[in-house]
């Protein structure tokens, strides 16, 4: 029993109550108790973190992956480079560009991008496995 939404107060003073002698069984007055298992919902706590993560960081950034890939330097300086520490540099140049054409509408997630460089490091290493994999496909 959840007591944490019951209360009492004292409306009479010496009023005796009267109770039935026969055991009986209450129904709970709220038919969807606070705290109780939804058997329908089979979510793990640690899925609902990671979709809430992603909803509020991620959403609506799949168009990053896609402004880096139109730039028409892209094939030559990025997807046809040998030279992987080369490439790197070219795709973090294209990387900052696409972060800051989106800084206005996302502001906490460019904070986040600049001052965090755990942050930064997998952002980065996400954005060039998503850019690789659709380039090579």
């Amino acid at each position: 029993m959840d007591l944490s939404t019951y209360g009492l107060e004292r409306v009479k003073l010496s009023e005796s109550i009267a109770l039935d002698e026969e055991n009986t069984e209450l129904d709970p007055a709220n038919a969807n108790p606070r705290g109780a298992y939804n058997a329908e919902e089979d979510i793990s706590p640690l899925d609902s973190i990671v979709n809430d993560f992603n909803k509020k960081w991620f959403e609506g950034w799949n168009k990053t992956p896609d402004e880096i890939r139109e730039r028409p330097d892209f094939v030559h300086k990025v997807a046809n480079n040998p030279d992987k520490q080369n490439s790197d540099l070219a795709f973090k140049e294209m990387l900052e560009d696409a972060m800051r054409e989106r800084r206005d509408s996302e502001m906490d997630m460019f904070k986040l991008y600049k001052t965090d460089t755990a942050f930064y490091r997998a952002f980065f290493d996400t954005m060039r496995r998503v850019v690789e994999n659709e380039v090579s496909v």
